[in-house]
Formats: C-alpha cells, structure tokens, sequence
C-alpha cells in the first residue's frame, strides 16, 4: 500500500493534486505563519531533508523521478507520522488534506525502503 498526502490544488506539470512539501514550503514563504509555526513547520522540513533519501539527479536511472509524483510506502511510520505533523498545519491555515492510498502503482521509476516517485497509470489500483 502507498500513502500520498494532498490537497485540492493542481500542480500545473503533473495535473495532479499538489503535494504537501510543495504547499508546505509554499506557506513557508507567505508570511502568514506565527514564528512558532515557521520554527516548527521548518524542523519538520529540515527532518525530512535529513532522513528521506532524495533520487540523485546525476544518476540516469532517476533523472524521471524529479517529475514524478512520490508516495510513502505504508510502513514508513515514522515518516507518516511526521507527515500528519505538517497536515494538521496546513489544515489549520486553510488547506483541505486528503491522504490518497492505491494499492499497486504501475509505472515506478524510484524506490527506496520510505517511498517511491511514480508516473500515474491505467495500472494504478486504487
């Protein structure tokens, strides 16, 4: 099972709903967060900067993943949990969220043990 967190908007390259890292850095630049939720919105950026692997661009293997839509793997726990952190955030300034599930994704061109970057798919089981 994959997890994917979004909300209502449409990323123009994808036509997919945006992301929360989009969003969140987004609501980073606005100024419309108090200093504690800046700090707090920014830590919890930092922490996945620190500890989710990010495809490397030199390798031609992940050159796609760049533009593709990236999705928790289920047991990513910790990562979830964080996630749900940013979640209440935007939530709380405005944002509708919604987690996306599927089942199987069938055009994957990144993996590691947290997510996978996917092109969408008549493939996809959701």
């Amino acid at each position: 099972m994959y997890l994917r967190f979004v909300v209502k908007q449409i990323d123009p390259d994808s036509r997919q709903p945006k992301g929360l890292f989009v969003i969140a850095y987004e609501l980073l630049d606005s100024g419309q967060l108090s200093h504690d939720e800046f700090i707090q919105l920014r830590e919890t950026l930092i922490w996945f900067h620190i500890n989710l692997p990010s495809p490397n661009p030199s390798n031609p293997r992940n050159r796609a993943a760049h533009r593709a839509i990236f999705w928790f793997k289920a047991n990513a726990q910790e990562c979830i949990s964080r996630i749900w952190e940013m979640a209440h955030l935007l939530e709380y300034h405005g944002y509708a969220v919604e987690m996306q599930k599927c089942r199987k994704l069938g055009n994957i061109v990144y993996e590691d043990k947290f997510q996978v970057a996917a092109f969408p798919s008549e493939d996809d089981e959701k």
